[in-house]
Formats: C-alpha cells, sequence, structure tokens
C-alpha cells in the first residue's frame, strides 16, 4: 500500500484509481467472457500500463505454438519433457489444464499451470479484471487485456504470473526468455 504523497512506480497505478470488475462487464452487449473466442493468435496481446512488455512478448510468442512450451534462460537446451502434444495443447488453449478444472470457468475461476523454477505450479485466479475507474479510459483494462475485450486469456494468464511473483508490480521489468 502507498503512503500518503508517495508516487507508484512508473506504469503501476495508485490503487485508488482501480477497480476489480468481473469480466462480464468487459464484454459488449450480447457477449459472454470466454477464455478463447476463436482460437489463440499473436495479435491478441495488448499491453497495458505495466511495464510487463516482456511477458506480454513471450504470450505473444507462445500463441504461435501452443505445442512448443520451454522454461529457463538462454542457451537451455530443449526439454523433451517440456514440450506437448496436439491435444494437451488444445486443453491448454481452452484455458486450464488439467481438464478436471475446466468447469470451475463457469463460475469464474481458472487453475493456470505455469513452468517455474523447473516445475509445473498450478495458480488459481477468479475473473475479476483491474479497470481504470477514473479519466476517459474509465471502464478499461488498466493492464494487459485481449484484442476482443470478452477473450479473457491474456488478463487471466497475467494475474496468474502476477499472484506466482507476489503482486503486478513485481512483474515491471523482465527478459521474454523468463516469460517464455
Amino acid at each position: 500500500m502507498y503512503k500518503t504523497g508517495e508516487v507508484p512506480r512508473k506504469g503501476y497505478p495508485k490503487p485508488s484509481s482501480v477497480e476489480w470488475v468481473h469480466a462480464e462487464r468487459l464484454c459488449p452487449p450480447g457477449k459472454r467472457p470466454q477464455f478463447v473466442d476463436d482460437g489463440v493468435g499473436c495479435d491478441d496481446c495488448v499491453q497495458g500500463t505495466l511495464g510487463d512488455c516482456w511477458l506480454i512478448s513471450a504470450m505473444s510468442v507462445l500463441a504461435t505454438r501452443d505445442e512448443l512450451l520451454i522454461g529457463g534462460r538462454r542457451g537451455m537446451e530443449l526439454d523433451p519433457d517440456m514440450l506437448i502434444g496436439p491435444e494437451i495443447a488444445s486443453l491448454l488453449s481452452k484455458g486450464v489444464y488439467p481438464p478436471i478444472f475446466h468447469r470451475y470457468r463457469d463460475i469464474g475461476l481458472y487453475v493456470i499451470r505455469i513452468f517455474k523454477d523447473m516445475k509445473w505450479v498450478y495458480v488459481l485466479v477468479d475473473d475479476r479484471i483491474p479497470v481504470k475507474n477514473i479519466g476517459k479510459d474509465a471502464g478499461k483494462p488498466v493492464f494487459g487485456r485481449c484484442r476482443n475485450s470478452w477473450e479473457l486469456w491474456v488478463p487471466i494468464i497475467e494475474k496468474a504470473y502476477a499472484k506466482l511473483h507476489g503482486c503486478y508490480e513485481n512483474l515491471i521489468s523482465g527478459y521474454v526468455d523468463e516469460g517464455i
């Protein structure tokens, strides 16, 4: 929490200027929130005000090849245990893994699997997205989003990654290879 008069880090909004809304509020009339609507694409990823272009870029790269999920740093050789087949890639692109967790999407909960510190970690997040509550951009997502407002894969993955690292602010500045 920021003290009175304290300025947040560049790209990170004051908490008082943010409201958390359920995904339905981001959708235009007649649309329902979807983790993925018409498939994922590298042009789906839109960065918000947070300085996490490295993570958004990594999601853009992964969107081009769902079946190739590589963790680690530069110089790391391809690990066959980290490759997944088309069937599992299809499940992942539907929002959660393993399939036992898919039913929770209907109540706005997502279980995201992230490879961190050489192991898979499951992160549970809800569908509430931080939006601006003041100014001309009121109601718009503060951080990453999908090009289509009803698709949730970018903000949900970003939220899970922020939760895994303590908060959104901890995502400011990084390297694409860390995100991949």
